[in-house]
């Protein structure tokens, strides 16, 4: 680009959606992925249903989303981008690499799946890579996947008490484990309270888990949860 160019940041540039909890985190990505000449920030989000939410307004080329968030669980929201916006991509940014994770990350097909200690230039990779048409997954990720006739599959361990769940079940899993009671989880996966309770029931039943203190224990042993996202709650109700 010659001195004294004024690009057009509307077109020709991958479009970015940044969705992370942690503020300075979306402020350092934005400022990082603005300065580079082939990408363009249009929008942020600090959870998944809002990154949701902010996707079908831009609808950006590419959502950059962290995977370790309060709320709603982004695998769910994943599908329902891939489901809504078909011609946008999905890249993970992530601070670990636990097989759960990894498994619905496969299961989710999101395009990308980068460490956040690799460091911004393996973001910007992983990013133009799935812009071109190729999956991206950390090394130390596709260590533990395999692929086959151009998809991926996570090599799995024996069937688990957690691989029993349906995607509802786990989502409130997640929830519950954070801290929400029934009526918060309900709003947030969007269901009346009648069905997020029969839910709860089946994934006690599933898990052999009647004890909200074991149901956080259970889903941080499962990489589902960090300790730090659980907050105090009143019961189950």
């Amino acid at each position: 680009m010659q001195a004294g160019t004024v690009m057009n940041k509307s077109a020709g540039l991958i479009r970015v959606l940044i969705v992370d909890d942690h503020q300075l985190c979306r402020e350092g990505l934005h400022v990082q992925l603005e300065s580079q000449v082939d990408f363009t920030v249009v929008g942020e989000a600090a959870n998944a249903d809002e990154g949701l939410s902010e996707a079908l307004r831009h609808k950006p080329d590419l959502v950059l989303m962290d995977i370790e968030m309060p709320g709603v669980s982004c695998f769910d929201t994943i599908r329902r981008i891939h489901e809504q916006l078909p011609g946008t991509k999905v890249v993970i940014l992530s601070g670990h690499t636990n097989d759960e994770q990894i498994s619905q990350a496969v299961k989710a097909q999101a395009q990308g799946y980068a460490v956040k200690e690799e460091g911004f230039a393996q973001v910007c990779k992983a990013i133009r890579d799935v812009m071109c048409g190729k999956m991206h997954y950390a090394q130390e990720v596709l260590d533990r996947i395999k692929t086959s006739n151009g998809q991926l599959t996570f090599d799995s361990h024996p069937h688990t008490r957690l691989e029993t769940l349906t995607p509802r079940e786990r989502e409130l899993l997640v929830l519950l484990a954070q801290g929400y009671s029934l009526k918060e989880a309900g709003k947030a996966l969007h269901v009346s309270y009648k069905t997020v309770d029969k839910h709860k029931v089946n994934l006690m039943k599933k898990l052999d888990i009647h004890d909200r203190v074991e149901l956080a224990l259970f889903a941080v042993r499962e990489g589902l949860v960090q300790p730090q996202s659980h907050r105090p709650s009143s019961g189950l109700r």
